[in-house]
């Protein structure tokens, strides 16, 4: 094999591993963006990144490069990166299109769930009774979490699942705090028991509408935000 064609392997590989890296930071900053790491309008500077994550610049600079494509982070010639900045508009329509497409996971849910997971459902309504009770907000916000993401699975509708994963990389709760403070999110077990309940009964009419009701509330929160016009 000549020089040059085992330069160019060398090469070629080299550009692989470059780009599987930029992969996996924009897959770590993602998921931190999505817990809230990272405040909106939060400069991500390029060094503090390379310490934190220890990948080279060029890596931090590919990686923010990808989540500026995905609407996560803002790039400016003289400011740098920062995390994007929802207006209260964008988050209502966010928070619409959760509701519709949790819904539609909910219908198929109830339709496709085996008996096995249909059980995984109850013994997943129980944490968050128990959350509820103890009034424990982090827990019930996990678990709560986990009871969404369990009907999104058991629905096996992939294109929902992956807009789904879009929109709650935003984490609105992060955006809008003040409008999530009445409190009118954390005691809502009661409609995951009606989801559910639905679900493992497989009404996929009963399990759709308890979905949608249940995440009205959160667009209703958003538009009395926006009244208010904080």
């Amino acid at each position: 094999m000549s020089h040059a064609s085992t330069l160019g392997r060398e090469r070629k590989g080299a550009t692989v591993d470059s780009l599987d890296q930029t992969q996996v930071l924009a897959d770590r900053l993602r998921s931190d963006l999505a817990r809230g790491e990272y405040h909106p309008r939060e400069r991500l500077v390029e060094s503090e990144l390379v310490a934190r994550y220890g990948f080279p610049r060029a890596t931090v600079r590919g990686a923010l490069v990808q989540l500026s494509t995905e609407g996560l982070v803002d790039r400016s010639p003289n400011r740098g990166a920062s995390v994007r900045s929802l207006s209260i508009d964008e988050g209502i329509e966010l928070a619409e299109v959760r509701r519709e497409l949790e819904a539609l996971c909910a219908r198929d849910a109830a339709e496709k769930a085996t008996p096995e997971e249909r059980e995984r459902m109850r013994a997943g309504l129980d944490a968050l009774r128990f959350a509820s009770d103890s009034g424990d907000v982090h827990s019930y916000r996990q678990a709560s979490i986990a009871f969404h993401e369990s009907v999104i699975t058991v629905s096996r509708h992939e294109a929902a699942r992956r807009q789904l994963a879009t929109i709650r990389n935003h984490n609105l709760q992060r955006h809008f705090p003040v409008a999530f403070q009445t409190g009118a999110v954390s005691d809502s077990s009661h409609e995951h028991y009606e989801i559910s309940q639905a679900i493992i009964a497989g009404d996929s009419h009963e399990a759709s509408a308890a979905m949608r009701r249940h995440l009205d509330r959160i667009v209703a929160m958003l538009e009395a935000y926006r009244l208010e016009g904080r």
